[in-house]
């Protein structure tokens, strides 16, 4: 796949993405029964920072080989079930046995489904970071994630949370990085 051709595919993703969190901010219209004078109309419709999380994950291995994490994300909960959000990464990577060592980086804008009768949350993420070869020339790769997990609720909008990824344009270069499943281990901590 060229340049051009997954360019115009994240651009694709990121579109239908965004359509689903534009049809989640639209206004419930009335139903028989409803009293017209509730509460949804004194509500702040706005931005609010009740509705922000903060968090991320970070990771570790020492010895031989050393690969170091840490991925810190912003979400904000556009339903009560619906977050959206942005997020960065950034891993250093040092192996002594071919004398190689590079630093990763890259950004995120992830989704997630938040179910409400189980601690279940479903997740999709479009992903892009720079990586560099042997030679040291540096490129960029394009992930598409989908998966889920689970999510313990740590009191308002905070929360624990153990998730499996697929990436779904996985290739040669990002098998290396890492290879399906993705397991991910974090925590959102509600403002």
């Amino acid at each position: 796949m060229n340049l051009s051709s997954t360019l115009k595919y994240l651009f694709f993703i990121t579109f239908l993405f965004s359509l689903t969190f534009t049809y989640a901010q639209d206004e419930d219209t009335y139903v028989y029964g409803d009293n017209p004078t509730n509460n949804q109309n004194n509500q702040n419709r706005g931005f609010s920072w009740d509705k922000v999380t903060l968090g991320g994950n970070i990771g570790a291995t020492f010895g031989d080989v050393t690969y170091f994490e840490i991925a810190p994300v912003a979400g904000y909960y556009f339903t009560p079930n619906i977050i959206g959000g942005i997020g960065a990464n950034y891993i250093y990577y040092n192996d002594k046995f071919i004398n190689f060592s590079t630093n990763i980086y890259g950004g995120r804008v992830f989704g997630q489904y938040l179910v409400d009768f189980a601690p279940l949350v479903a997740h999709v993420e479009a992903e892009i970071i720079n990586v560099e070869k042997f030679n040291r020339e540096r490129f960029n790769i394009y992930n598409f994630y989908v998966g889920g997990g689970l999510r313990q609720s740590l009191g308002g909008n905070s929360y624990l949370f153990l998730m499996v990824l697929w990436n779904l344009n996985e290739t040669q270069e990002s098998f290396y990085i890492q290879q399906n499943p993705i397991y991910r281990f974090g925590i959102a901590i509600g403002l």
